[in-house]
């Protein structure tokens, strides 16, 4: 019997993003692949020095870890595949229906901005703004994670808030069942499209990674590494490293791999008899023929490009909610066509938001039709 490969991964307590708990079930599941060595360490900073020196083989982290401490030396050798990245509600209500006036505690300033788009009534505040404004003897930053949740929670229960929203990752540690309620981009209906809010995720969210020396025989764990999560991360990573520092914090990215059916099924639903769904240069047609119940049924073209595709959502948002820019490009994984679109991608970003910020000189003469002071110089729509 070939014998396993001897792994030793270092973990750190849990951080609050969900990587501690991902990396424990992925260990249990290739158990009769790998023999594993699992060793906690007690802060990130101690567990980069130990890989470096020698101790140790994986490093289990998060992206936002691996791009805010020095990795020098190292590499990431596997992805784990992509968790749910959306944040959640802890609330007895969901969003539409919380009381007029709401108080709601979020420390994201994306979801603040997309809170105050769904509903302009909501008072959304962050942590800090509101200890300080109801004279609290305690700061965030003197909390360690579990006392500041169940101190959101107390406030919760005693009915000082309404809600509050925080990760999925530290939703799991909560200690108590929570009613939660997920603040994503999925529909219970389709015919909610176009009618409800959209909360596209703070980017980078979900990624977990195990990271090595350099040297380290990445094949060794190929099977562990899931080439989806890594080839969004990839993208999402260069659309956000794209932007100024001043949009990072108020832009949503998020990027996922779909089959072309699953793309499809989802807006037939939406569409009716006159409508041809475009993707690249391609359509969903009509058939001729009719179901039993009247309805139109749909072929694909046959000219279509066959095979999954890389989807790409983008949001950003003024800091009222009133005006957000929301764009979605759908590209093909065949010959490398998603990284062309995702540059042309970056390109649009880029020039619509100057675009929307430009002020406008006044007019020198009135378009016909149109009332007087249309003619009248304005400033930029989006206020970021």
């Amino acid at each position: 019997m070939e014998e396993k490969p001897r792994l030793e991964v270092l973990t750190t307590p849990s951080n609050f993003d969900g990587v501690r708990l991902q990396t424990e079930k992925a260990i249990e599941k290739n158990r009769d692949f790998f023999n594993f060595k699992m060793s906690q360490v007690p802060h990130m900073e101690v567990a980069i020095e130990s890989l470096k020196k020698g101790t140790g083989d994986l490093l289990a982290m998060s992206v936002k870890d691996w791009k805010t401490h020095d990795v020098e030396g190292l590499k990431i050798s596997a992805f784990l595949p992509r968790r749910e990245p959306t944040w959640v509600l802890v609330s007895d209500d969901k969003p539409e229906y919380l009381p007029y006036k709401a108080i709601v505690i979020c420390d994201n300033q994306l979801i603040i901005r997309q809170l105050k788009r769904m509903r302009e009534d909501i008072n959304v505040q962050t942590s800090d703004d509101y200890f300080h404004s109801t004279n609290k003897n305690y700061s965030v930053n003197e909390l360690d994670k579990h006392q500041h949740l169940e101190n959101l929670e107390q406030l919760r229960i005693d009915e000082d808030i309404d809600g509050y929203v925080i990760s999925r990752g530290e939703f799991s540690q909560t200690k108590t069942r929570l009613r939660r309620h997920t603040l994503g981009m999925q529909r219970e209906k389709p015919s909610q499209e176009f009618e409800r809010s959209t909360f596209i995720s703070p980017p980078l969210e979900g990624f977990s990674i195990l990271v090595t020396r350099n040297g380290f025989p990445t094949n060794v764990i190929e099977r562990i590494n899931d080439k989806s999560a890594r080839l969004c991360f990839e993208v999402e990573n260069s659309i956000y490293e794209s932007l100024d520092d001043n949009l990072k914090q108020i832009a949503g990215i998020y990027v996922e791999q779909k089959k072309l059916s699953t793309i499809l099924k989802q807006y037939v639903k939406l569409i009716d008899d006159s409508y041809a769904l475009k993707i690249g240069e391609n359509y969903l047609i009509p058939s001729n023929k009719k179901s039993r119940d009247s309805r139109t049924k749909w072929n694909v073209s046959k000219n279509i490009i066959q095979g999954p595709r890389i989807c790409i959502y983008f949001e950003i948002l003024d800091n009222s909610g009133d005006v957000s820019l929301e764009m979605i490009r759908i590209e093909p994984l065949e010959n490398d066509m998603y990284d062309r679109g995702k540059n042309v991608f970056i390109t649009e970003i880029k020039f619509l938001l100057e675009l929307l910020q430009q002020d406008h000189d006044e007019l020198k003469r009135l378009i016909s039709g149109l009332p007087e002071e249309y003619k009248l110089p304005r400033e930029g729509i989006l206020k970021l």
